[in-house]
C-alpha cells in the first residue's frame, strides 16, 4: 500500500524511543511525559482535548461491546 510507506517509519526507529525509555537512567523517574524521538514534549492541542478523548473512549468501548 502506497500512502503506508510514505507515513510509516522502519520497525526499528518506532521502537528506538521506547526502547530508551525502558532503559535510559536519565528518563528513570519522569512518569506521565509523551515523548518523540527521545525527547520530553509538550503533546499537539487535539491531543490534550478533553472532550475528544471521552468520545473517542466511549466509541471505544461501544464498539468493543464493554462499559
Amino acid at each position: 500500500m502506497f500512502v503506508g510507506k510514505v507515513f510509516a517509519i522502519p520497525p526499528a526507529w518506532g521502537a528506538k524511543t521506547l526502547i530508551h525509555l525502558a532503559t535510559a537512567p536519565e528518563v528513570a523517574d519522569v512518569s506521565g511525559g509523551y515523548f518523540v524521538r527521545c525527547r520530553l514534549t509538550r503533546p499537539s492541542r487535539a491531543a490534550q482535548d478533553d472532550a475528544a478523548a471521552r468520545r473517542l473512549w466511549d466509541e471505544s468501548a461501544r464498539i468493543a461491546g464493554v462499559d
